[in-house]
């Protein structure tokens, strides 16, 4: 898969992690389990990248969303795959309204194309 995209799902997912200072240690094993699935990211790599995502401040979240849509324009499967993991990561604590309005944002971009 593209590293592009693994960085901008890498991000989308920490974005959320950190949209509601949710517990870093809970979602971090979500994290690295989605991108060792789906990435082939080995264990030491998963976690490296979590924690270069996580302190980074992404100001363009838009951009990243748009990356993930655009490359997977054709690929419904692999777009409701990341929302599922999305959604876990979200449901995980601290559930807010903000979480929701991101995940619905997440969706149109995916699918109102």
């Amino acid at each position: 898969m593209n590293e592009m995209i693994k960085e901008s799902v890498a991000i989308l997912f920490c974005y959320a992690i950190k949209l509601d200072d949710k517990d870093c240690g809970i979602e971090k094993s979500l994290f690295c389990r989605f991108m060792g699935q789906n990435f082939d990211c080995d264990s030491e790599e998963a976690h490296q990248l979590f924690e270069k995502m996580i302190e980074d401040e992404y100001l363009n979240i838009d951009m990243h969303l748009s990356i993930i849509s655009n490359a997977l324009y054709t690929e419904p499967y692999w777009k409701m795959s990341i929302l599922k993991q999305l959604n876990h990561i979200i449901f995980k604590s601290n559930m807010k309204d903000e979480d929701y309005e991101f995940f619905e944002k997440v969706q149109q971009t995916f699918f109102n194309k």
